[in-house]
């Protein structure tokens, strides 16, 4: 079998397994099983692994193609289409569909992981008896079997509507790319389960240059779909900004912060070696986020912006997480050449710091998250200082069930970024001016001790005199007052980051000069990536520490067809007014009940020099008018809250505002005339209309930092190909 399927190429095999698959539904569900048949054989027997993991692969990638045309031909007989799309979208958003909802998320990191192992035994790097690879593959594909994303809908569904729509909040361009790379990330750091494992229990004799690859790979795909979130985060009423530790962000950071600590130390890795120990640990801590950041995002016991509504398999996840842990550490204390290691020298201590800087960041961070599930698990209440806007909301709702709904909304964990915040800027610090010092060393000692003795006194001074931060920041933001006693940690930081973008960029302009194209090379990734990483620490921290916002009542005149307002100065410089409003059935393809409604209002912009910046907000609500608009207080709440916005919140619920992206800043402008169409409904007096203006300062360096830095690792990925023939070859 293996002989003649290895004639036949697997894309030809999966374009014949999604044919089948499209015309026949039931054959997908039959493909699948056949594709964890073949994975669960091969992850026990070595005998024609490469093939049948081939195999497998091929049959899930086809059922990944099936599921699209699905979608695409609007085939709600699936029960996965009926729930998650609509005839009314557009052609990419159903696309999009195969990985909006759980089913279609397992299939596709089922079939990246059946693709990693199936190339991983044909390169001869798992010829062993077992295949940890093949197994963690199988483990997703015998999911996908128990998700059943070829079941038929139930006849009374379609009786009771043709579809249910898609989710309001998922309707962006940026759900084509940022759920897809993350669960490629995923897959890619799945993939160094295997020489992780073979490493702690010694049977490592150097680390593998696919494995290495790949987790570069992993890296630079983590930070783009890390990237493409912030971008859709910042356009979202439930985010209204970039970052606010939501569980699935913290999840997300922590795999970030292993896979980094990781790639610090492994060019340089060797049984034996002092400090080695950090890199196949680093490596495992990362394989096993993956799972647990898909458990993170599919368990609702934390109050989260990131949901699979309905979503129950977040144990399965879990217990890979914890599977894999239990592996690390029987490994570890069953290593058979503890002491007949021979002895190396140590790796670099400007490695091995940065190493155990980002295995802290990690660490704090997902004991955070695990301090949130415990306190919620058994039921701490949550401190009074975590909900700013409840007092307010209290007084403005009249009782019922809205109030015991919002207490319950505010009573439930999450991660308390202030504390996380906290813990995290001491490591930035020292992660700064250990990278610095790095650089600088590496041109000379005295430029490396000489540098890091002036940066270590420009933080000092900074954070006793008052650097940017403290001194520019005016509590006109929308975050606690909590902030102002960081602010000199934050300046520290960007202190430390400066020292760390120079050494780099010094040293590697130095190193091209030296060495020419092949100085380049080798540099210049390098220095993209922490430049990147630098220019998104100081765009992030000045756009959160330095926001500001204002709010404003624009008061309406003409019918709801022809409305509009005066002209409105706000203090940031602009002059604005809403000139119109377009209002409709919500049938745009989202989730809509029997009185949904969408509504555009045109806003006309004027800038301080006079610029013009004229766009639309974007507001849409699956249900009929409720009560909770009533008052405009109220309403800044939801713009300024994003716990008051997730309460407020439905799968069929969006409100989108227009953003003015410049360099020196970005600001957003708030509307939602809910208020108005609830007057209008009731033929009563239309009320004034909220609009809340907020700025972020210098948020470009962020959006900058973060194409830098996946730019350079996505370089960086594409060198070790030299590597990656050897081990085939070895």
């Amino acid at each position: 079998m293996g002989a003649s399927f290895h004639a036949v190429p697997a894309w030809a095999a999966a374009v014949a397994a999604a044919a089948l698959a499209a015309g026949w539904a039931a054959a997908g569900q039959a493909m699948l099983v056949a594709a964890a048949v073949l994975a669960l054989h091969a992850a026990f027997r070595p005998a024609g692994r490469p093939y049948l993991l081939s195999l497998a692969a091929a049959l899930a990638w086809g059922c990944v193609l099936a599921l699209g045309w699905h979608f695409a031909a609007d085939g709600f007989a699936l029960r996965y289409v009926w729930l998650y799309s609509s005839a009314e979208l557009p052609l990419h958003l159903k696309l999009a569909n195969v990985w909006g909802g759980d089913e279609g998320t397992t299939l596709l990191l089922a079939a990246c992981c059946l693709s990693l192992a199936a190339s991983g035994a044909r390169a001869g790097a798992d010829a062993g008896r077992g295949s940890v690879a093949a197994a963690i593959a199988a483990w997703y594909a015998l999911t996908a079997v128990w998700l059943a994303p070829f079941a038929a809908t139930p006849a009374e569904w379609l009786a009771q509507a043709p579809s249910q729509g898609m989710n309001a909040h998922l309707m962006k361009i940026w759900m084509l790319f940022h759920a897809p790379l993350v669960v490629l990330a995923y897959a890619w750091t799945l993939s160094l389960a295997a020489p992780a494992l073979a490493a702690l229990r010694g049977a490592q004799p150097a680390w593998p240059g696919l494995a290495r690859a790949r987790a570069r790979r992993a890296w630079a795909v983590l930070t783009a779909g890390i990237g493409f979130g912030m971008v859709w985060a910042f356009e979202d009423a439930m985010y209204g900004q970039v970052w606010h530790w939501d569980p699935v962000q913290t999840a997300a950071f922590c795999l970030w912060c292993f896979l980094s600590a990781h790639l610090h130390g492994v060019a340089g890795w060797a049984p034996g070696r002092t400090r080695g120990w950090a890199v196949p640990w680093a490596a495992l801590l990362a394989a096993l986020m993956a799972p647990l950041a898909m458990a993170v995002t599919r368990n609702p016991m934390l109050a989260s912006s990131h949901r699979y509504v309905g979503a129950d398999s977040w144990i399965v996840h879990l217990v890979l997480g914890v599977v894999l842990l239990l592996a690390g550490l029987g490994c570890a204390l069953a290593r058979r050449d503890r002491r007949n290691l021979p002895a190396r020298p140590a790796s670099g201590i400007g490695l091995w710091l940065a190493q155990l800087g980002f295995l802290a960041a990690g660490v704090a961070a997902l004991g955070q998250l695990a301090f949130a599930f415990g306190a919620e698990a058994w039921g701490l209440p949550r401190p009074d200082e975590y909900k700013p806007f409840l007092a307010m909301l209290v007084n403005l709702m009249p009782g019922g069930s809205e109030l015991d709904a919002l207490r319950r909304a505010f009573d439930q964990w999450d991660v308390d970024g202030y504390v996380l915040a906290r813990l995290l800027l001491v490591p930035l610090v020292v992660l700064g001016g250990v990278g610095g010092w790095y650089f600088f060393r590496r041109l000379s000692k005295r430029a490396g001790w000489v540098s890091l003795v002036l940066a270590a006194a420009l933080a000092v001074l900074g954070a006793e005199a008052g650097g940017l931060l403290t001194r520019g920041y005016a509590g006109r933001g929308i975050l606690s007052q909590n902030i102002v006693a960081l602010l000199p940690l934050l300046d520290a930081c960007l202190v430390a980051g400066a020292y760390l973008a120079a050494g780099c960029l010094i040293w590697a302009g130095v190193t091209a000069w030296r060495l020419g194209w092949k100085g380049v090379s080798v540099s210049a990734p390098l220095a993209a990536i922490h430049a990147g990483v630098v220019l998104m620490l100081w765009g992030g921290m000045m756009a959160i520490a330095l926001n500001s916002y204002s709010q404003h009542e624009l008061v309406p005149e003409g019918s709801l067809e022809e409305t509009s307002t005066g002209w409105v100065k706000d203090r940031h410089g602009y002059t604005f007014r809403l000139a119109g409003i377009e209002v409709g059935d919500a049938d745009d393809g989202a989730r809509h009940g029997e009185a949904g409604i969408r509504a555009v209002t045109r806003v006309e912009v004027r800038g301080a020099r006079g610029e013009i910046m004229d766009g639309q907000t974007l507001y849409r609500d699956s249900r009929s008018l409720p009560e909770r608009y009533d008052g405009p207080m109220r309403q800044i709440c939801e713009l300024l809250d994003y716990r008051y916005a997730r309460h407020v919140t439905t799968p069929g619920y969006l409100l989108d505002p227009l953003i003015d992206h410049g360099w020196g800043r970005s600001v957003q402008f708030w509307i939602s005339p809910a208020a108005l169409l609830e007057a209008d409904a009731a033929n009563g007096e239309p009320p004034a209309v909220v609009a809340v203006v907020k700025v972020f300062p210098f948020v470009s360096l962020l959006w900058t930092g973060l194409v830098l830095a996946a730019l350079g690792g996505a370089w960086l990925a594409l060198l070790p190909q030299r590597e990656a023939r050897a081990a085939r070859a070895g």
